[in-house]
């Protein structure tokens, strides 16, 4: 054998060997004792709540850039085993963040979150050179803008516990997922409320609430609302140490589905122990969320409550906006197209479009792209609006992610 082919053979054995303690590693990492799995075995559902259209894919992702909950392996197991023994999809667990490359994601039906945090798509610990830096934040953006399609356009995305505790100050992430991490002040036995008794993914609990054991969350008072999302499960609002909660609106939901574009939503807040991922009530209720996300099953996402009387913001506005770096003055312009309500920020005689506007009641959000000295930089406003004038807040940052400035706006309609 000639050297050339020699070090090819060679180099060919040393890649199979590192894929095999790749696997090995993989494989020991997230090992699962046998008597657990005979426990998820046992708590595998019987039968679907809705037969598969097609055969279906999922990816559970577990990658973890804050804290990691040691029910990682045992939920992994427990979702790859429900797909596997009931049918309702092939499961690939992974923590490998380039699945969600366009390419690689087009593959799968539903993404699940399993127990994420943080920020998912940085490299931890974040290059020092500048370069490599930009590269980083570049490549977050990518698959930031990755998974927003997939679900806008018609897959779904699934979460559960820390789910929410995931990518905190990325807006599009939090609307999509529905809520935001903002403390766990209970982990103890708590009284489980249904909303909806005959909702598909609450009949399990066969019309009565139920007490369970387990770290529960609330979330960021602007996420998590009942005007927003279809809320299934919350803790009962007769619970003695509800007061050991924050929100003054006294909403701490559990569990709820969502649209999100042509997408589907559904999460669970429960998931912080082991024996969660072996309840065989909550695995059911599980397995029903991930077959809406998918798409097989259909269900009522209609929020409860209706949202607050929606502002007609049609036309033009005069805006003063305040910055530590001074004042400014623009006009909005808004209309009605068949494709929804467009917008335009008009300063010093230039207009830009604004994007991702979202009117809700009566909050309004979108972003402005404006170019500054050579630097992009993107604005996300939000404002609260009544029937003519308004007040709100706005961050700038630059083309790499970083938040470089803040101010407030006030704005009244044109007469």
């Amino acid at each position: 054998m000639n050297h050339f082919c020699m070090r090819s053979f060679l180099g060919g054995v040393v890649a199979l060997l590192l894929l095999l303690n790749a696997d090995a590693s993989h494989a020991q990492l997230f090992e699962v004792k046998p008597d657990v799995v005979a426990k998820i075995e046992k708590a595998v559902p019987k039968e679907l709540m809705a037969k598969p259209k097609k055969p279906r894919k999922v990816l559970v992702f577990s990658k973890t850039s804050g804290f990691r909950h040691g029910s990682i392996p045992v939920g992994a197991k427990s979702i790859v085993m429900l797909g596997e023994k009931t049918g309702a999809f092939e499961a690939v667990h992974s923590e490998d963040d380039s699945m969600f490359e366009p390419e690689s994601l087009k593959q799968f039906d539903a993404v699940i979150m399993l127990n994420t945090t943080g920020k998912l798509f940085l490299p931890k610990p974040m290059p020092k050179d500048p370069t490599e830096k930009a590269k980083a934040f570049e490549r977050e953006k990518r698959l930031k803008k990755s998974l927003v399609d997939f679900v806008s356009g018609g897959k779904g995305l699934a979460g559960t516990h820390s789910a929410t505790d995931t990518y905190k100050d990325w807006k599009e992430y939090n609307d999509m997922m529905g809520g935001a991490f903002d403390g766990h002040p209970w982990h103890e036995p708590v009284p489980i409320r249904l909303l909806g008794t005959s909702h598909p993914l609450n009949k399990v609990f066969k019309g009565e609430g139920f007490t369970i054991t387990d770290e529960i969350y609330q979330f960021r008072a602007d996420t998590a609302k009942p005007s927003d999302r279809r809320l299934l499960l919350t803790l009962d609002p007769g619970f003695k140490k509800l007061n050991k909660g924050k929100r003054k609106d006294g909403n701490y939901p559990i569990s709820w589905i969502d649209k999100y574009g042509e997408g589907r939503i559904f999460y669970c807040s429960l998931g912080h122990r082991d024996e969660i991922y072996y309840n065989p009530m909550i695995l059911e209720h599980y397995l029903a969320g991930f077959q809406y996300a998918i798409g097989d099953l259909e269900a009522d996402a209609t929020p409860l409550e209706p949202s607050k009387s929606e502002v007609d913001i049609t036309g033009k506005w005069d805006v003063s906006v305040e910055m530590q770096q001074g004042g400014n003055e623009v006009v909005w312009e808004f209309k009605k197209t068949d494709a929804g309500l467009s917008g335009v920020s008009i300063s010093n005689g230039e207009s830009r479009e604004l994007t991702n506007l979202s009117l809700k009641g009566k909050e309004l959000q979108f972003d402005i792209t404006v170019d500054y000295e050579g630097m992009s930089l993107t604005i996300e406003v939000a404002a609260e609006f009544e029937s003519d004038q308004a007040e709100g807040s706005l961050n700038v940052y630059n083309d790499a992610g970083d938040e470089i400035a803040n101010g407030t706006l006030s704005a009244v309609k044109s007469k």
